[in-house]
């Protein structure tokens, strides 16, 4: 009979069944979840110019168009998925989210940058609100941004170019000067390092930053001029003090990223430029600079989550904006933040500004170079001369003592310069800054290089010189003196007398 062949054929389908269960299970539990969070999630693309941003919106179940935000990163190759926690909690409270992977980045086209004054990645977050504004589904004059750290300056400078983003978020917001000194500072605690090599950190990145960030239009004068740093409470935004829309701005009271109580106060004075009243500010205790919960605030540590009512206060204060304007509160604050003092620390390195500027320091490094490597290879060449040949007479090596030494302390001094420059490169990460334990100590070895350095200048200074010198040896001699003599401000410069770093 037919059904008796159907059953023996039973056994060989249950394999076929399982299999079909267990693809159709991963879908069916994804809509589950996707139903039971209030949302749906769309891949989107949009464009600025010819770079194609990819990205995510995340839209809640509405008949109506609802607001919407749009995620701005803060520094950094990230994607989307790092803002996909709290985009997914808006969009579960009504709020459309939408998370981009920043350009070159992910599957977003374009070239990556992070560096000042973000135009591109501000046309790109205008790209953003010009998308939103053309979907019926979202509400076009309820449409704001949100950003994170550099993100939040992006958001700023977007807001204050267009009336289409009607209110702003933003966390862990720099508004004052000596963010990244403030950082640097912080981050190198935590790696253990001594003041003094934060110092040779510092001294290294104000060398070389010091060119675009003060003459933009090329060389000039202004390289080497001091620049004034106004206390916080006189500190004017270039961004935030043209916004006019409502500002909800967030921080951790333990930020080891931005100095809280300088950039709450830069934000206030840079907000009354703009005659802009609407603004609330929250500073989070037991918050780090992402706002995540933290005993410490410390830098590069595992996140833990959202401090306690970090994502609802946003959310409640968003619907508040386009729900009921008048219930925003006007110029308010809860937590404080105490000055860390930065200013003054940044005022202390601008009166050696003339000096540590990269061409000053760029023309010492290649003179030293220059000089030092040229008499140690002549050096290095008589010493193998005299070795094939034998020992010169004795006249000769009285006469010789002196250029002998010269060529020793310059072989040594090239040595430290070497030594400096890997230190320098080392430190410069901004991220994972690091120093082996064998140039902990390089200032031992670069106090005996000035001790040796000023004796040789002595001995240079007692010598008779040969009246029948060439002139090209004279400029040779003059040349090597002046090194000489340059050399030893900058090893006091560079923190390079010492025991260690």
């Amino acid at each position: 009979m037919p059904y008796i062949n159907h059953i023996s054929m039973l056994p060989a389908a249950i394999p076929v069944i399982v299999c079909l269960v267990w693809m159709t299970a991963p879908e069916a539990c994804g809509n589950a979840t996707e139903a039971a969070s209030g949302f749906e999630e769309h891949a989107v693309e949009f464009h600025n110019q010819a770079v194609n941003l990819a990205g995510s919106l995340l839209l809640p179940r509405s008949e109506a168009p609802v607001p919407a935000v749009i995620f701005v990163h803060g520094a950094g190759h990230h994607t989307r998925e790092s803002l996909r926690e709290v985009a997914e909690y808006f969009a579960s409270h009504g709020i459309a989210a939408l998370i981009y992977d920043k350009r070159g980045v992910g599957q977003s086209g374009g070239v990556y940058e992070s560096h000042r004054p973000y135009e591109n990645l501000v046309n790109d977050a205008l790209a953003a609100v010009a998308f939103l504004k053309q979907r019926g589904d979202i509400a076009e004059s309820q449409i704001g941004i949100w950003g994170l750290s550099q993100g939040a300056y992006i958001s700023a400078a977007a807001a204050s170019r267009t009336d289409d983003i009607k209110y702003i978020v933003v966390a862990g917001a720099s508004v004052a000067d000596g963010m990244m000194f403030y950082y640097r500072d912080n981050l190198f605690r935590l790696y253990g390092f001594s003041g003094t090599l934060r110092d040779v950190a510092e001294k290294a990145h104000l060398a070389k930053y010091s060119l675009p960030h003060n003459s933009p239009d090329g060389f000039g004068l202004s390289t080497f001029a001091p620049r004034t740093y106004p206390p916080p409470d006189q500190y004017l935004h270039p961004a935030w003090s043209q916004v006019d829309q409502p500002v909800l701005a967030m921080w951790g009271q333990l930020d080891q990223h931005v100095p809280v109580g300088e950039s709450v106060a830069g934000l206030k004075h840079s907000l009354a430029n703009a005659k802009n009243e609407k603004w609330t500010v929250i500073i989070l205790p037991r918050a780090d600079h992402d706002l995540g919960i933290s005993e410490t605030g410390a830098t590069q540590s595992k996140w833990p989550g959202y401090a306690p009512e970090a994502l609802t206060t946003m959310t409640d204060w968003v619907h508040a904006v386009v729900d009921d304007p008048s219930q925003v509160g006007t110029r308010r604050q809860e937590g404080s933040a105490e000055n860390s003092g930065v200013v003054s620390k940044l005022k202390r390195y601008e009166r050696m500004r003339w000096y540590g500027n990269a061409i000053v320091q760029a023309a010492h490094w290649i003179l030293f170079f220059i000089v030092f490597l040229a008499n140690t290879i002549v050096g290095v060449r008589c010493c193998l001369t005299r070795l094939c040949r034998g020992q010169p007479s004795a006249g000769s090596q009285v006469s010789n003592k002196v250029v002998n030494f010269k060529r020793a302390i310059c072989a040594l001094n090239l040595l430290i310069l070497v030594a400096l420059s890997i230190t320098i490169l080392l430190v410069l990460d901004q991220w994972h800054p690091s120093c082996p334990p064998v140039l902990l100590f390089l200032p031992l070895p670069g106090t005996v290089s000035t001790l040796a350095t000023i004796a040789l200048l002595i001995v240079l200074t007692r010598t008779r010189r040969d009246p029948d010198w060439s002139a090209a040896r004279k400029m040779r001699f003059s040349f090597d003196v002046l090194c000489l003599i340059l050399f030893v401000p900058f090893m006091l410069y560079w923190n390079l007398i010492g025991l260690r770093f």
